[in-house]
């Protein structure tokens, strides 16, 4: 059973962690319940695909070059906030959520 969403920037990975009642990593997805839901995913792909823009991942290199301006910034911080939003009322108190999105990019 899963007892914890952690929310979660990491590059080139969907941004929400399921763990269960033992801290254990389950997976990398949406809960179950929430599998097929468009406006949830939507959301967080939204943050994982800009924040994947602040990386340089070629043959040659891969290294965190940070957010390019503070426009780009304000936008992932919008889309974090409304991602985060749509999570916390889906809850509605099923799971413990423990946001790690820090927004200091």
């Amino acid at each position: 059973m899963i007892k914890k969403i952690r929310l979660m920037l990491e590059y080139n990975t969907y941004c929400v962690w399921l763990y269960n009642e033992d801290g254990e990593i389950i997976d990398n997805d949406n809960p179950p319940e929430w599998n097929d839901d468009k406006d949830l995913t939507d959301a967080f792909m939204a943050v994982s695909d800009l924040y994947d823009t602040f990386f340089i991942d070629n043959e040659k290199e891969f290294k965190y070059v940070g957010c390019p301006n503070e426009k780009t910034r304000q936008e992932l911080i919008a889309l974090i906030d409304k991602a985060v939003d749509i999570i916390t009322r889906k809850n509605n108190g099923k799971y413990v959520i423990q946001n790690d999105i820090h927004k200091d990019f």
